[in-house]
């Protein structure tokens, strides 16, 4: 079982907005960290931007994968050259990069899905020049790469030094739809209710043919209401059936170990896990990514900080004293 949470934010939003948004990803994490379940959480180059001080706090814990979810809400990379699409994904790559705690380590960015599912080869191509092994921008039977159409578990793409990882399907009215909860919201407009019946018959499909469950919950999606109950009472279903919650990361390796001759050097690089942040290293953003109090991440945080008087920032240039701490 692979829970992926999508840390969405809404084009030009307001500042009610902002704060709905920060409270719908936080119920989500709620239904993780105190169950010991491990989580994915994709994060845009934008929100790690906005959001700096709250995607440092969930990159800081050990059940939690950060990948990255393209750089701007709604932004189409099947649209541009490859130079393009290139530079937008290293740009939103330095963004959650940044998003280190001073002395700690750093985001360790395995992973990638393109909004909309929008991408081509010049994306996978982009994605490998940047050491990123997998690609969750698929779907099963419905975005595929050839030879791989019912392929449930990640695979690696022929060409590339990529994995693809098949987010789960179901059939609703002989229609296949992805078990992606906006799309179940907004295009096939059911309720919340409905999309818990999906899930829970979907997942016992699944076990019993052996296959994993991949699903993307979004925050703006899940993280309130009637779809809030959905996937609280899904996950509690998932786990007394006995399912293992894993990263993508950790499916990813899992499908490669269970086929040795898919397996490429740069899995072996990623299983080492995140660097450490070096005392003379400084963060990409121009203000400290994680303790300038006089930074607009500050103002925004979606998670609960302390903050330190007695230090001083070591990562970037900034005339603060303070540094932070999850509370």
């Amino acid at each position: 079982m692979n829970i992926v949470v999508d840390a969405d934010i809404p084009l030009n939003p307001s500042s009610e907005e902002v704060k709905a948004a920060g409270g719908s990803l936080i119920n989500l994490i709620n239904e993780i960290d105190p169950f010991d379940r491990n989580v994915t959480i994709f994060v845009s180059g934008e929100m790690a931007t906005v959001y700096r001080l709250g995607i440092t706090s969930q990159g800081a814990m050990s059940n939690h994968e950060l990948a990255l979810y393209g750089n701007n809400t709604g932004e189409n990379l099947s649209s541009l050259s490859a130079a393009e699409q290139e530079e937008i994904i290293k740009d939103a790559n330095n963004r959650l990069y940044s998003c280190y705690i001073c002395g700690g380590k750093h985001v360790d960015i395995k992973g990638f899905r393109p909004q909309g599912f929008e991408q081509n080869e010049h994306t996978l191509r982009a994605l490998e020049n940047l050491s990123i092994i997998y690609n969750a921008g698929f779907q099963q039977g419905l975005i595929y790469m050839p030879g791989h159409e019912n392929d449930s578990w990640p695979y690696l793409i022929d060409g590339f030094n990529v994995y693809a990882v098949p987010i789960s399907t179901t059939d609703v009215n002989g229609e296949k739809a992805v078990l992606y909860d906006k799309y179940i919201d907004e295009e096939m407009g059911l309720s919340g209710s409905q999309w818990q019946d999906l899930l829970q018959s979907q997942f016992d499909e699944n076990a019993k043919a052996g296959a994993p469950t991949v699903v993307i919950f979004s925050n703006l999606v899940s993280g309130n209401g009637e779809f809030l109950d959905a996937y609280r009472n899904f996950l509690n279903y998932a786990e007394s059936q006995g399912a293992r919650f894993l990263t993508t990361f950790q499916l990813v390796d899992m499908a490669a170990a269970k086929n040795s001759a898919s397996s490429i050097p740069e899995l072996e690089e990623a299983r080492k896990g995140a660097e450490d942040v070096s005392p003379d290293e400084k963060g990409a953003i121009a203000d400290c990514p994680n303790c300038d109090e006089a930074s607009s991440g500050k103002g925004a945080s979606i998670i609960n900080f302390s903050i330190r008087k007695n230090e001083s920032c070591i990562n970037c240039t900034q005339n603060s004293t303070n540094s932070t701490e999850v509370v």
